[in-house]
This record gives structure tokens, C-alpha cells and sequence, in this order.
């Protein structure tokens, strides 16, 4: 096997170290901003977009995280043929956790918001966020909408993993958007019936699966090899090919979606497959890293105690049961 070494490495931070992990809104933003400046997104084909979500993934958890939603809301805008407001972050808070979610009233000058959205991460650091609404007819609309002065419900978060994220909730009590800072993406019921809707969740397994070598990088320079047991080593052999096993299946799935058509190609299996054998396979290697790291290394690296702390939880949104119960019943692959 050859080594690309140009595949799969992070993107460069224009950070220092220490800001990395910065609660700061202002320096998450630029930080999120000077990554997604590097990976394509207008015209990407989806083994291209993919490859940059990967060398994202290798960079940082969070800051992957982040940026991930600004990607993902800036290639839905592509698709409806929407121009992004300029020099904005966005997110996509499309999440309706137990029967949460939001509804809308169309009025003159703009749109009427009530409900609740929770897992609305960047809470307070993006400019923009994409946001399906329901209407009073059952059918929902994407809406752009200007979210930099929202309030937030900081207290719901109580876990330490993640929370440099800002995954806050929004409580929305006839909050007016206004028609000159909101702009309708697409047709009505656009969101949920695209034929990227599913697609997209391959580009979110891309950024676990380089969140993976990231956490193999870090448990690698935390413990040198001089250091390392065979116990250690026999474990970071197997960190490494479940890594690489990762990658591989998000690379099959970019040729398949860039291949396959609206007639042939399944995206909701296509997607489901990646993101089970993704989240498997990051499992492991957070797993081998816990074992190689030791007591010192898991207290005394901070990037590497945050990695496995912050990993697993953004494994978390992933239903592993129910998506594997889901694939068995579709038969033989």
C-alpha cells in the first residue's frame, strides 16, 4: 500500500494552540470560517466534498462539528439555487427531538416562529441558520434566517463532552423573522423530499471518520513508540485499520453518489450503511485509544482527553440499533 500523505491530513488551523479550544464566539467563528474556506463546496463533486470533509474531521472534533453545519447549510442553498449572505456562518437546526421543533405563520411582512429548537449547535457564535418550518397545511418550508440575536437556554446542556459546541436551545415565542432578513430556500416541502436530503448524512460520517485519525494522531504522539508496550502497539495497529476502514467506506460512498442516479441509487441505504460502519468503526478506535492512552496520557494530554471525551458523544446522534435493525430488514446488500 502506498502513503498519500497529502489524503487524509487535517486542514491547517490559522490558530494558535491554545485557541483551538477557546469558548470565545468571536474566535470559533473565525476559526470555523478559515476552514471552510478550504474545502469546496459550489460545483464539488461529492468524492471531492467528501475528501475535505475527511481532512476537516482530522483537525478538530468540535470545530469539525461546526463547520460541518456551515458546509452542509451552504451546499443546500447551492441546491435551491440560493446565493449564501456573504462573510456569514450558518448551521442547519433541523432537529425535532421528542416532538420539539417549529412552527410558522406566514403575515405580512415576514414569518411568525413558535417552538422549540433544540441541538442547535453554535448557539450564539453563527450568523445564519437554515430552519425547517411547519405551517398550518402540514407542509414545512426551509427558511434562512438572521439568528445572530436569538436568545438561547444555556442550563439544558449538563454534559462537559462537546460543550465548547454551544449546543444550546432556542425557545421561540412568536418571534417575528422578518421578510428583509429571511430568505425562502426552495419550494415548499424542499427540505425533507431532496434528493441530497439523505446524501448529506454521508457528509456528516466524513467528518467521524476523520475525527478518527485525529484521535489516532493524538493518541500516537501522546504515547512515542519508545514508550509503548506490545500490548499498546497490537492496539494501535488495529486503531489504525479501523481508521482506514472508516475512510474507505465514505470514499465508496462519494463515487457511488457522484455515479449513481435518481433511478438507481438508494440514498437513504446508501447513507444509513456509511454511517452504521462509520460509527462502528470509530467506536473501535476511540476504544483502542482509551488503551494505548493509559491513566497519564487521559489525564495529563488535554487535546487528546477532550477528543475522547468530545468523539462519543458526537457519535451520539447516530441511533445504531435502530439503523441496524432498519438495514436488516432491506435484505441482502
Amino acid at each position: 500500500m502506498s502513503r498519500d500523505r497529502g489524503r487524509g491530513a487535517p486542514l491547517p488551523l490559522a490558530l494558535v494552540a491554545e485557541d483551538r479550544r477557546s469558548p470565545d464566539p468571536a474566535t470559533q467563528r473565525r476559526a470555523v470560517l478559515h476552514l471552510a474556506a478550504q474545502v469546496e463546496v459550489e460545483g464539488a463533486s461529492w468524492p471531492s466534498f467528501l475528501e475535505g470533509l475527511l481532512r476537516l474531521g482530522a483537525t478538530d472534533v468540535v470545530l469539525a462539528r461546526l463547520t460541518e453545519g456551515h458546509l452542509d447549510a451552504r451546499r443546500i442553498l447551492c441546491e435551491a439555487g440560493v446565493t449564501p449572505v456573504p462573510e456569514s456562518m450558518y448551521a442547519v437546526w433541523a432537529s425535532r427531538s421528542q416532538g420539539t421543533g417549529v412552527h410558522a405563520e406566514r403575515v405580512d411582512g415576514g414569518w411568525v416562529l413558535d417552538g422549540t429548537l433544540r441541538f442547535a449547535s453554535g448557539s450564539g457564535v453563527v450568523d445564519r441558520a437554515l430552519v425547517p418550518v411547519w405551517t398550518a397545511d402540514g407542509r414545512h418550508h426551509l427558511l434562512d434566517l438572521d439568528a445572530s440575536g436569538w436568545a438561547y437556554d444555556h442550563t439544558v446542556w449538563h454534559s462537559p463532552a462537546m460543550a465548547l459546541s454551544r449546543t444550546h436551545t432556542a425557545h421561540l415565542d412568536r418571534v417575528l423573522a422578518a421578510d428583509e432578513d429571511t430568505t425562502v430556500v426552495g419550494p415548499p416541502d424542499f427540505y425533507l423530499t431532496r434528493h441530497a436530503f439523505h446524501l448529506g448524512g454521508i457528509g456528516v460520517a466524513a467528518v467521524w471518520a476523520g475525527c478518527a485519525s485525529h484521535v489516532l494522531r493524538l493518541v500516537a504522539s501522546a504515547v512515542p513508540a519508545a514508550r509503548r508496550s506490545p500490548a499498546q502497539e497490537r492496539r494501535l495497529g488495529l486503531a489504525q485499520v479501523d481508521a482506514l476502514a472508516a475512510a474507505a467506506v465514505v470514499r465508496q460512498a462519494g463515487r457511488e453518489a457522484e455515479e449513481g442516479s435518481p433511478e438507481t441509487l438508494d440514498p437513504r441505504l446508501l447513507a444509513t450503511w456509511v454511517r452504521s460502519s462509520v460509527v462502528a468503526a470509530t467506536h473501535e478506535v476511540v476504544d483502542h485509544a482509551r488503551h494505548v492512552a493509559g491513566a497519564a496520557a487521559l489525564a495529563y494530554d488535554a487535546d487528546l482527553a477532550a477528543a475522547l471525551h468530545d468523539l462519543p458523544m458526537y457519535l451520539a446522534q447516530q441511533d445504531a440499533d435502530k439503523d441496524a435493525t432498519w438495514l436488516a430488514q432491506q435484505g441482502d446488500l
